[in-house]
Order: structure tokens, then C-alpha cells, then sequence
């Protein structure tokens, strides 16, 4: 049964009859905008707000922006390209002006006047006669449900009040002020913490090799390390998990592995030697005219070979996530920039349904490089399989890089 006392629009998400919600108007007069994009520190959690706030005519305090998590916002894909305003923003808007279309013909009934002789100021329907009714006594105890629309009105620029003004991010008094917002700060009841030791070979990712690599864990290695509540090992990712952050780092360090011969590989002090002598398969681009007898011909033929250098992100925080793994439900906190496409990995990683998973996005150091990768969030979810408890990983700088 649909929740009263609440205006929602949405559209249909798949066959099974699911939909994804865009804008909710609860009976209160407050708005939640629900869109599958992340703030990736560009501000849009503001700016997605004033979309809203406008095409509903409210003022941007009442609208709060959900963004990122895969239980509540419709699924848009990764946050890349700059597309959030110019794409996932789109039918945001349309669903707050088709809600205020809603109610601005309800309000027309109700005091029996033409839909051109009212005006909205902050959420308050009112005539020309001085008479008013605001989106809350419209909705009451109704559950009004709207099915999104292609073609909906929208606000033309000249009548912008909202969009295009200089506003407060909302997000940074938060920030500034130290309050925990970055998945870094998240704790839950019987957290435990965990840190992975990798294989000591690189560049090696398919194949026989993989996941046959590990020949043995010395356990005992580590058997004096307070607080310790397991080590884990699958395949050949092997973990630690502890009571203390600190004593997972201790055993992590400490614990003895036995590998099997990695693969050689090249010296990597000048990188471009190590390319040409690590040569791969050769894939044309373009193909077109003869190279070298233009070369010939030129009359001051100008050789120029251009080496790329190594570009590390180097973002300010190392990667961190939180998994707490139960038989009914699998939730995560990660700094994803892609919450559904995380979620989707995860369920092919532990054979779960994906409507068992939830993926809740908090803020985190950047989205680029190892922090793009996610698969600090893969690490935690397993170890919290194997001990059935929460556990929260942090890369060290060293794994980030």
C-alpha cells in the first residue's frame, strides 16, 4: 500500500511492476528529490535542489536531495562527463513541474477559480481573491501517485527566480565544521576492522595464475595480536580482520604467506624502456595513406619520439568502505562514483540477489584513480561474509597508489 499523506512522481523501473521515484511532497510542505547521480565535490546535491525548487516554486530550504543510494534514487549510471545537470537533471525537473501542475489544477477546484488567476509563492497557492491553499492541505492523507511524463512544461529561463542565483553549498557548513559526512567516518554496532595483504606480483590479472597463487598462511604468525578475530582467506585474497584498527594494521603486516613464483617483471626505473621491452599486440587506429613515403619526401623530415610519464592521482585520503553482511539484507557505505554498477559487481561477487544489496553513497577523497575502483568495498563485504560481523577497510597509502 502507497504511503499517505505524500505526492510522489515516478516511472516504471523494470517488468516486475517496481518504479523509481524522481520528487516526493510530503503533507508537511517539505520535498525530497531523489536523483542516481553523486556529488563528487562539483556541487549538484545545490544545484539539483534548485532545479527542484524552482519548477515547484518552494523556497531551496524545503527541498532535501537524496543522491547515490540504490534503495531510494532511480538508477542513472556512473556519475561521468559532466552529465548530471545536462542529463540526470532532466527528468528531475519534469517531475517537479508536472507535481506543481498537479496541484495548482487541484488548487483551481478547490477555490473554484481559473488556473491563470493563481499565483505561487514558497509552496502557497493563492487567487487573485486573496484566497490560498499551500501543497500540503492539497495532499492531506492522500497517496498521490504520478507517472512521470515526456512532456511536461517546464519554467522558461526568463522566469528563473531560483535557478541561475548564487546560493550557499549546502554541503560544505558540514564540512568545514568537521562533522562525519565522508565514508571514512562511518561506524555501525559491531564494526569490526579489516585490512587485506596482496599478492607481491603486479600486472598479472587472468588466467591459471590468479587465484592459485597462494600456497599457505601461517596463522600462528599472528596469534598474539590482541583483539584479533579472524584471518581469511579465499583463494588467494587473504584478509585480517580485528576488534582495533591499529591491530589490523599489526597483523596485516605481521602475517606470514608463502607464494608461488611470481612472474618477472620489468625494471620499472625508466618507463619507457620498460615499454618498449614489454612489447603487446599492436592495434592499428588509423590506416590511411603511405607513412613512409611522406616521410620521404619531406623536405626537413622532423623524428620525434613523446613519452607519456607516470601520472599518480594522488588524491588526499586513501580508499574506505564499511560492509555489514546479513542472510536477509547486504548493506555497504562506499564512496562510489557508479552505486549502481557497484551494487550489480557485488551481487556477481557473492551469488546475492541485487534487490538483497544496498549501496549507500557518503563523500570521499576523489573519484579518480585506485578511489574509481571500488574494490576496497569488495574487500570489506567479504570479510564481513566470513565473520558475520560488520567490518570498515581503509587502504593504507601505499595500496592507494
Amino acid at each position: 500500500m502507497a504511503a499517505r499523506g505524500m505526492l510522489s512522481v515516478v516511472r516504471p523501473a523494470s517488468s516486475d511492476g517496481a518504479f523509481e521515484t524522481f520528487v516526493k511532497i510530503l503533507a508537511d510542505g517539505s520535498v525530497t528529490a531523489y536523483n542516481g547521480h553523486v556529488d563528487l565535490g562539483t556541487g549538484i546535491r545545490t544545484a539539483l535542489g534548485q532545479i527542484v525548487a524552482e519548477e515547484l516554486d518552494v523556497s531551496l530550504a524545503r527541498v532535501v536531495v537524496v543522491l547515490g543510494d540504490t534503495s531510494q534514487v532511480p538508477d542513472q549510471g556512473a556519475t561521468i562527463a559532466s552529465e548530471t545537470i545536462q542529463v540526470t537533471a532532466v527528468p528531475l525537473r519534469k517531475a517537479a513541474a508536472q507535481a506543481r501542475q498537479y496541484l495548482i489544477a487541484r488548487a483551481a477546484e478547490r477555490l473554484e477559480l481559473a488556473a491563470e488567476e493563481l499565483a505561487i509563492e514558497d509552496g502557497l497557492i493563492r487567487g487573485r481573491d486573496n484566497r490560498s491553499v499551500s501543497y500540503g492541505e492539497l495532499i492531506a492523507d492522500q497517496a498521490i501517485h504520478l507517472e512521470l511524463a515526456d512532456d511536461v512544461a517546464v519554467k522558461t529561463a526568463s522566469n528563473y527566480t531560483v535557478v541561475g542565483q548564487s546560493v550557499p553549498r549546502i554541503d560544505l557548513p558540514a564540512k568545514a565544521t568537521g562533522e562525519p559526512v565522508y565514508v571514512h567516518d562511518v561506524r555501525v554496532p559491531g564494526m569490526l576492522h579489516g585490512r587485506v595483504v596482496r599478492p607481491p606480483y603486479a600486472g598479472v590479472d587472468a588466467g591459471a595464475f590468479v587465484g592459485t597463487s597462494l600456497i599457505a598462511v601461517d596463522e600462528a604468525s599472528v596469534r598474539n595480536i590482541p583483539g584479533l578475530v579472524a584471518v581469511v582467506r579465499i583463494g588467494d585474497f587473504v584478509g585480517v580482520v580485528a576488534e582495533r584498527e591499529e591491530n589490523a594494521v599489526k597483523a596485516a603486516s605481521q602475517l606470514q604467506l608463502s607464494w608461488k613464483p611470481t612472474p618477472t617483471l620489468p625494471d620499472l626505473k625508466d618507463i619507457e624502456i620498460a615499454l618498449r621491452a614489454h612489447p603487446s599486440t599492436p592495434r592499428k587506429l588509423l590506416d590511411k595513406g603511405d607513412v613512409d613515403a611522406a616521410i620521404a619526401a619531406a623536405a626537413k623530415p622532423m623524428p620525434r619520439t613523446y613519452v607519456w610519464p607516470y601520472q599518480m592521482h594522488g588524491s588526499i585520503g586513501p580508499s574506505c568502505a564499511v560492509a555489514e553482511y546479513q542472510s536477509a539484507r547486504i548493506r555497504v557505505w562506499s564512496g562510489t562514483q557508479n552505486p549502481h554498477i557497484l551494487r550489480a559487481d557485488l551481487a556477481l561477487l557473492i551469488e546475492r540477489p541485487e534487490t538483497e544489496i544496498e549501496v549507500i553513497r557518503l563523500e570521499a577523497a576523489g573519484c579518480y584513480g585506485r578511489n574509481c575502483a571500488d574494490d576496497v568495498t569488495a574487500d570489506a563485504l567479504l570479510l564481513s561474509r566470513a565473520v558475520g560481523r560488520p567490518v570498515r577497510v581503509q587502504l593504507t597509502r601505499e595500496q592507494e597508489h
